[in-house]
This record gives structure tokens, C-alpha cells and sequence, in this order.
């Protein structure tokens, strides 16, 4: 009778002898190949130039002569790495995925994690394909379950008429700081504790990139809109210095400036609190486009009356179906995941879906 997936999981963690654990570390040093899904997109098939993101280098070794003894182990325990396989089977028993157990990670003295699972993929009929697939741990593994299985499909099916039957990883497993930088905190992805999806393939062959059907971003229309109005306001203040008459010169009233004349207003004609009004066609009072007359103009009633405030109705959403999906699925993920950035946080995330399972006591991030 064939095996399960549940059951070879169970499997794999029971039976993985020294000897597989030597062969899982070469295989996982060589570079994964990606799929024929996306290997003709360098968007996303692309690997970085080598300038970003900084990869952490490991520790240097203390100093021979020091007598204190490092604080950190270059090796997890025994015991470490069999809590973590026994929480990894507690976590994903049941769950309909393929993942392999990898060895044991550490690098550095931050870096790492016991009991890491390449996943394969998740769901059947269809399943989801991880091109390449990524190196996790297992809470990540069962979150990225829930989200794909219970959100991404329904969604896709939705949004764009078929299935997702793979994801693009950009990265999931690596030593190094948040953003790539020298001199910030350690990513989750040097805890191998979060991914990056840069596009998605539905069941029809149609990709739905992150850098390109994300649609407009609000982030860069606010700032574009600040940059529009700094740049009027300046090439106003420009041209009214321009046109400031010199010192001295004499004012003179031109048809546009006395019909700017409010009524009620007073215009200086030598005739002591008498002001200009306008007739209208039956001779009433009230100011209208009509003849001009002399006499005494009614007061001021400017407006009229004015609408009832409506409720402001619900932001409209995307148009385009692709741009609806992702916006879909990232507003989802906030729901599962502990930190969610998207094109809307920052440039370094125009191109991808950053999910993670951080531990804070602070609320979820979702950007």
C-alpha cells in the first residue's frame, strides 16, 4: 500500500540515519535549480549580483590564549535537534505538503536552526510547487500551509480564473541583517524563519510578478504628489515676484478686477457708502449677470445652500484582476504571518512578498 505524505514525514524523521544527514548537506550546499515555471523570467529567476543582500560572515574563532570558553556552540545539541524534529512532527502531522528534514543549520553565533525542512510543496489537485524549494522551519512551514491552502487558492480561483500551482521563492534561508544592511538587526532569514515570493503561476501558465501587476503604489503617489505641489508652490511664488509692479507705479482697475467686486463691497469712486450692484433682468435686488445700476447693494450671501456630508464609502479596489489578487493575498497574509512587507513598505520590497514568523510582543507588522 503506497505511503502517505504524513507517513513519510513521520518516516523520514524516524529513519534519517548520520550517513542521509552527510548526503541531505551536500545536496543542500548545491545550488537549487528553478523550475521550468519561471526560469525564463529574470525578474524572478535572477540571483543577486553579489552587492546585496550582505551575507553574514561566521564568527571569528576566539583567542587560543583566552581561558573563557566561547559563549555560544559551533554545533547544536543532540537534545536541541531532537526537540526540534519532535516539534516539526507535532506542527505538520496531518498537513497535505512535501518537505524533506535538512541538517542542522548554524552559522555565526546567531544563525541557524536545529531541525530546518526543505519544503517542496503544499496541497494536492492541485498541488503548489516552491521554485526553488526553501529551507524553513516548520512553523513557517505550517503557516505557509494555512495561507496557500486556505487563502491563495480561493483567492486566485477568484481573482484569476484558475489555481496557483507555483511560487516563485526569492529567497528563504540566509546569514545575514535585515535589508541586506551591515549594521541592523538579524533578518528572520538568518533564523530560517521567513520567505520571499516574488511572483506566482496559475494552473493556465499566467505569472503574476510582484514588481509588475502590483499596480500603482500609494507610497510613491503620496511622494510624487508632495515633490508636484513643492514644485508649484515655488514656480508661483516665481512668476507673482515677476509680476510685482515696481514701487510706486499706479494702480489700475481693469474690467476683471472690478467684477472680482463681491457685493456689499465698497469701491472708492469719491461717493461716500455707495457701491456698485447688479440688476437683474426684472430690476430685483439680488445680484445677478444681468444690467448694471447704481444704488444700494443687499448683503452679501455667498454659497448657497450646501449638501448633506455623506459617508466616505470604501476605498475602491484594484481594477486590473492581478493587481486584486495580490493585494488580496498580502492583506491575508497579515492575518497568518507575524511581519508582512510588500511593495508598499519600502523600495527594497517592490518585488516581493517578505513572510515571517518573528517572535515580538508587539502587534503583527503589515505593510
Amino acid at each position: 500500500m503506497p505511503m502517505t505524505r504524513q507517513a513519510a514525514i513521520a518516516y523520514a524523521f524516524a529513519s534519517m540515519s548520520v550517513a542521509a544527514m552527510s548526503v541531505l548537506a551536500s545536496v543542500a550546499s548545491a545550488q537549487q535549480p528553478v523550475s521550468p515555471g519561471f526560469a525564463g523570467n529574470p525578474s524572478v529567476a535572477a540571483q543577486p549580483d553579489g552587492t546585496w543582500p550582505t551575507v553574514l560572515k561566521p564568527s571569528p574563532p576566539s583567542d587560543p590564549s583566552a581561558q573563557e570558553a566561547p559563549e555560544w556552540s559551533a554545533e547544536w545539541s543532540a537534545k536541541e535537534i531532537a526537540d526540534g524534529r519532535a516539534r516539526c512532527a507535532t506542527l505538520l502531522k496531518g498537513l497535505d505538503l512535501v518537505a524533506e528534514p535538512a541538517p542542522p543549520i548554524r552559522e555565526g553565533s546567531a544563525c541557524g536552526a536545529p531541525a530546518p525542512m526543505h519544503l517542496v510543496s503544499i496541497g494536492s489537485s492541485p498541488k503548489i510547487a516552491f521554485s526553488p524549494p526553501a529551507t524553513l522551519t516548520c512553523e513557517m512551514v505550517a503557516a505557509l500551509h494555512k495561507w496557500l491552502t486556505g487563502d491563495v487558492q480561493p483567492l486566485a480561483r477568484k481573482h484569476l480564473g484558475a489555481p496557483v500551482v507555483e511560487v516563485a521563492t526569492m529567497s528563504s534561508f540566509s546569514c545575514r541583517n535585515a535589508y541586506g544592511r551591515a549594521r541592523t538587526k538579524l533578518s528572520e532569514h538568518g533564523r530560517v524563519n521567513a520567505i520571499d515570493i516574488g511572483a506566482f503561476l496559475s494552473e493556465r501558465g499566467e505569472k503574476t510578478l510582484v514588481v509588475a501587476d502590483w499596480g500603482p503604489i500609494a507610497r510613491e503617489i503620496a511622494s510624487d504628489a508632495k515633490a508636484e505641489a513643492v514644485k508649484r508652490q515655488a514656480e508661483a511664488a516665481a512668476a507673482a515676484r515677476k509680476a510685482k509692479p515696481p514701487a510706486g507705479a499706479p494702480r489700475v482697475a481693469t474690467p476683471d478686477t472690478i467684477k472680482s467686486f463681491q457685493a456689499g463691497t465698497s469701491i472708492p469712486i469719491g461717493i461716500p457708502r455707495v457701491t456698485f450692484g447688479i440688476r437683474g433682468p426684472g430690476g430685483a435686488n439680488d445680484l445677478t449677470t444681468g444690467s448694471t445700476g447704481l444704488g444700494w447693494a443687499p448683503p452679501s450671501q455667498l454659497g448657497g445652500p450646501k449638501e448633506a456630508n455623506a459617508a466616505p464609502g470604501p476605498a475602491p479596489g484594484p481594477a486590473d484582476p492581478k493587481a486584486a489578487f495580490l493585494h488580496a493575498v498580502h492583506k491575508a497574509a497579515c492575518t497568518t504571518f507575524a511581519t508582512v512587507l510588500g511593495p508598499e513598505a519600502n523600495r527594497a520590497h517592490k518585488n516581493h512578498f517578505h513572510l515571517d514568523m518573528a517572535e515580538r510582543k508587539s502587534p503583527s507588522i503589515c505593510e
